[in-house]
């Protein structure tokens, strides 16, 4: 490759005239052209991207993670004495947040009609900022 051709490749349009005189330009461009048309893509031969972690999870490392993470919790549930079903279902029980959302309703309830604007004030303006941010296009595709 020599300096026109260099040229050429940096700035095609201003340079055109240099497809007519080199040979080796114009069968190369025209190679590269036909490749690109006539070629499909094959998506699982394409690098993950930057936002898909770059690389490939290990999934015997999750598995043997959440088994480990098993053994743990019955071991420790067998230390305390009870056995391990007790215990995720008494982890499950839902009285203590119905409760506690019974209670802050009826606080709001009572609560002066001032205080009870400006809840729903807040409301509205935490609502409408999700909906905004849900509307952004999402970085990486077309950022």
């Amino acid at each position: 490759m020599n300096e026109t051709c260099q040229r050429y490749a940096e700035d095609p349009e201003a340079n055109a005239a240099h497809l007519r005189d080199c040979l080796a330009c114009r069968q190369m461009y025209a190679l590269l052209d036909g490749a690109i048309d006539s070629q499909p893509v094959r998506v699982e031969a394409l690098p993950m991207a930057a936002w898909e972690g770059a690389g490939y999870r290990s999934w015997a490392l999750v598995i043997g993670g959440s088994l480990a993470l098993l053994v743990i919790a019955f071991t420790l549930c067998t230390a305390a004495g009870i056995s391990l079903l007790r215990a995720v279902m008494s982890g499950m029980s839902t009285a203590q947040w119905r409760s506690f959302v019974f209670n802050a309703a009826e606080a709001l309830r009572v609560a002066s009609p001032v205080l009870q604007v400006l809840y729903g004030v807040g409301f509205v303006i935490v609502n409408t900022a999700l909906v905004l941010l849900l509307r952004r296009a999402p970085r990486g595709i077309d950022a």
